[in-house]
């Protein structure tokens, strides 16, 4: 995924759908490795759950996400809000003195 432009986690930025897509698959994947590192946590989910995130600092995604919700939702589906507050900096890379050769 690369560095995370932080213009598209902007608060009060209309949501495009370009934008919103790649918005949920950053917010999926931390998600899920927020999971991974905590499966108390993940264990909490009911089985087929509909999990929606909802990011506090960008109201519009999260009124999106929610509305996405109600219209995707099965009959009697259990569904998990998760209201993430922030996303946190990427991290450095961990790489070590990497050397690039470019191979003809």
């Amino acid at each position: 995924m690369g560095i995370l432009p932080e213009k598209i986690f902007s608060e009060g930025k209309k949501v495009n759908t370009k934008s919103l897509v790649y918005k949920n698959i950053v917010l999926s994947t931390e998600f899920n490795k927020y999971l991974v590192e905590r499966p108390e946590i993940a264990d909490k989910i009911p089985d087929n759950a509909l999990v929606v995130l909802l990011p506090e600092d960008d109201p519009a995604l999260c009124r999106k996400n929610l509305a996405l919700a109600h219209k995707h939702r099965e009959k009697n589906q259990p569904v998990v809000h998760v209201r993430i507050k922030k996303l946190a900096p990427p991290p450095k890379s961990r790489l070590v003195q990497p050397r690039l050769k470019v191979a003809l």
